[in-house]
């Protein structure tokens, strides 16, 4: 009697069943919250009263499931950065809650961790802003922008380019949990 041969599962069948395993997670949290007051509490603090690391999330999602894009890791791009993955710049002092890099005119700003891009616009004393939140929860502002080019819910990748400086001076600011950090232990 022949054996038979192991078929491998369709690439459809796989997004099914991933499709599955998601809507039960899903289901099964949305009843744990609605019959458990405990658990939503919890829930409800770790999600709205924290400050929750939607990098880190978009880290394990893509690691148990692919990218968050339906077949996209089926898509080839043969796509390089064009800048350099690190931040050049010839002085450093403070300002106010972080750092002064003095770099070229028109500098093209790079980032220089991956990480979800949470804020996309202007600040006060800072100008136009990017923040990342990188998946260790710190958040790199990247201030004083000309131009933006990225938007708010990019995943960026450690090197892409967020903006271009407007004059001489790019402003970055470190901080978890809304406190600011020691810009020079980033640095």
């Amino acid at each position: 009697m022949a054996k038979k041969a192991k078929t491998k599962p369709s690439r459809m069948s796989r997004y099914f069943s991933r499709f599955l395993v998601l809507v039960v997670i899903v289901l099964t949290l949305l009843v744990a919250l609605k019959g458990n007051a405990d658990f939503r509490d919890f829930v409800y603090k770790k999600v709205f009263q924290n400050n929750m690391s939607f990098a880190k999330i978009n880290e394990i999602y893509k690691k148990y499931f692919g990218s968050s894009l339906p077949l996209a890791d089926n898509v080839t791009e043969n796509t390089e950065l064009v800048s350099a993955t690190k931040l050049e710049y010839t002085d450093s002092s403070k300002y106010k809650d972080g750092a002064k890099l003095t770099v070229k005119d028109g500098y093209l700003a790079p980032t220089m961790d991956s990480g979800i891009v949470i804020f996309a616009g202007e600040k006060d004393d800072y100008g136009n802003t990017v923040i990342i939140q990188r998946p260790d929860n710190v958040e790199v502002w990247y201030a004083n922008l000309k131009n933006i080019s990225v938007s708010l819910y990019d995943y960026i990748k450690k090197g892409e380019i967020v903006g271009e400086v407007n004059g001489t001076s790019l402003y970055l600011v470190y901080t978890k949990e809304g406190k600011a950090l020691d810009y020079k232990e980033y640095l």
